[in-house]
């Protein structure tokens, strides 16, 4: 389809190009059919939840700590933003379910989630099934509300939503997007001698895609380009608006009903450092006009714009970012892993496996400087962990 339409239209921007790519209905790469199959060891690549159930129960320390920080209201809600398979929230609701004061308050948890294909992953990691009181009927599937069995054998309420903006309002709320903000599509541009101009995708000689800047100033590049910050001499940038866009509405939903959000990703807090976009199969880096569909696209996420457009709302304050390893070496990674380490029934793999993943997670040659981690709260009192 995108061959097709630039055939017709002339070429696409790569915002265009690599939305097409992610999200077609169809064909994208986390709506196909086998997307279920990117993720992990035997996929295109791995999150730090896929790592271990230490990242995902740090996540759900900070929610309790949070909830305590706002004053442990009577209800509390979880949001998650791409949740993948599922085992991050999975992680998250095991680890909370130990405080059962937070385990009460927790009314409902909603996952943002556009692919039918991952959603079906997702209930299944989460073991979620039909509530009593709703109807099982194949034609009646819109009305299913869902249930994940909790501790003391309460159940919470999960729904899932295309967008965010379908996530009902009115209760605190606690947010985690991990490895969201690397997927929004990004506007790249290039400096020359005439200004900034878009880069495009176009088709070359032989039916396949190239890139090619465009001749003239384009809706994008005007309204994009007077705000880029970049390094002297860098060349070309990237704007990704949707996660912009993503972390001011998370701040206004925390402004106006109190709450948290953490943002982990990888990325840089700074200058642009220009041209990021990459594409990744089978865990090796490829280009990204390769094999529409079937390559995971993605950038650095901006940690600076995203934290400038999330201070930038009257009632959020913003912290960070800072990196991975820091924030968990700060949240007790370390004794956390020494706590799973002395129980009686571990094994000698299991024991490789979590020191292992462990390093992986915080040390700054792998996942602890490249990756970092942005936080929102309200104005309440107090400062996030």
């Amino acid at each position: 389809e995108l061959e097709s339409q630039i055939r017709a239209r002339g070429p696409v921007s790569v915002h265009e190009y690599v939305k097409q790519c992610l999200l077609h209905p169809t064909h994208g790469y986390y709506a196909r059919k086998g997307a279920v199959h990117n993720f992990g060891a035997g996929g295109d690549f791995v999150t730090a939840p896929e790592l271990s159930q230490l990242f995902g129960e740090l996540i759900g320390v900070w929610f309790v700590s949070e909830w305590q920080r706002l004053g442990k209201p009577a209800q509390i809600r979880i949001v998650e933003v791409g949740p993948g398979r599922g085992t991050l929230c999975a992680d998250i609701l095991r680890a909370t379910a130990t405080w059962p004061p937070f385990r009460d308050a927790l009314t409902d948890v909603h996952l943002v989630e556009p692919s039918l294909t991952l959603r079906v992953e997702q209930r299944r990691t989460l073991q979620a099934r039909p509530s009593h009181t709703s109807s099982t009927k194949p034609e009646e599937t819109k009305s299913v509300e869902w249930v994940v069995e909790g501790h003391e054998g309460r159940d919470a309420r999960v729904a899932w939503h295309s967008s965010l903006e379908d996530v009902p309002h009115g209760i605190p709320t606690l947010f985690i997007g991990q490895e969201v903000l690397d997927a929004f599509p990004p506007y790249q541009f290039v400096r020359t001698a005439e200004g900034w101009r878009e880069k495009l995708v176009d088709l070359d000689d032989q039916g396949g895609f190239r890139f090619v800047l465009a001749p003239q100033p384009t809706p994008a590049s005007r309204a994009l380009a007077p705000h880029i910050i970049t390094e002297d001499g860098e060349d070309t940038v990237e704007v990704a608006p949707g996660a912009l866009a993503l972390c001011r509405a998370i701040s206004e939903r925390i402004a106006a009903d109190r709450g948290a959000a953490l943002f982990v990703d990888y990325g840089f807090d700074g200058a642009s450092p220009g041209d990021t976009l990459r594409g990744f199969r089978r865990h090796e880096q490829v280009h990204p006009l390769a094999e529409p569909g079937l390559v995971d696209l993605t950038v650095d996420a901006d940690f600076g714009a995203c934290a400038r457009h999330g201070a930038s709302v009257d009632g959020a304050r913003v912290f960070g970012s800072t990196t991975q390893g820091e924030w968990l070496q700060r949240m007790g990674i370390v004794a956390r892993l020494e706590a799973l380490l002395a129980l009686e029934d571990i094994t000698e793999r299991q024991v490789d496996q979590l020191i292992t993943a462990c390093e992986r997670l915080v040390d700054p040659a792998q996942m602890g400087e490249r990756y970092r981690v942005l936080a929102v709260v309200d104005e309440g009192e107090g400062v996030p962990a």
